[in-house]
């Protein structure tokens, strides 16, 4: 049982959800919704969200590409406070984030409860830091006030087309449309 010390809850998930993901991802994550629904953690920088939603609104932008050559499922199952998605890749069982400022990913381990292992014994500072780029997520909340359930900051313009990484050229955008943006200009990050 996965233990998130400092958990928020928006709203519950709801039981055909879980039912519908049941067998699709680990049992951890099963357990996280049940027990906490959809919410915020690590001081408001991680979202649990709702898979559905992101995969509706996204479609085949998570770029998750099969052996086969075919688009492959990636289950988005928390975003970032830096409208980052972390994803279950099924094949092979481990988390991956996308992180669509920078167009890279990284991976996050094997298992759901690796992350919650770390955040609760070293804390998000620790965890966040150098992957995640936890340090910009505090100076923008510091400089731009906390964020809403379903807001992130993102930097304007993008890395991508000459923008600067520094906290004066972030900007509080709702999640989807921000990473629909990402997309938009960037592309997927093909995995």
């Amino acid at each position: 049982m996965i233990e998130i010390k400092d958990f928020v809850q928006h709203a519950p998930v709801a039981q055909a959800t879980i039912d519908r993901y049941r067998g699709r991802v680990p049992d951890d994550l099963i357990d996280i919704w049940q027990r906490y629904g959809y919410g915020s953690f690590g001081d408001g920088f991680f979202r649990v969200i709702d898979p559905d939603l992101y995969l509706e609104r996204l479609g085949d932008g998570l770029g998750r590409v099969g052996d086969d050559g075919e688009p492959a499922t990636s289950i988005p199952i928390y975003a970032t406070g830096l409208a980052d998605l972390i994803c279950w890749e099924p094949e092979p069982d481990s988390v991956t984030a996308l992180l669509f400022r920078d167009q890279r990913l990284t991976g996050l381990g094997r298992q759901i409860k690796t992350m919650f292992t770390i955040l609760n014994y070293d804390g998000i500072e620790k965890y966040g830091t150098d992957a995640l780029d936890w340090g910009m997520y505090q100076k923008a909340v510091e400089a731009h006030g906390t964020l809403s359930y379903d807001q992130s900051f993102t930097y304007v313009p993008l890395l991508s087309l000459g923008g600067e990484q520094s906290v004066e050229h972030m900007r509080k955008r709702e999640t989807i449309p921000a990473i629909q943006v990402y997309l938009e200009f960037q592309g997927p990050i093909e995995h």
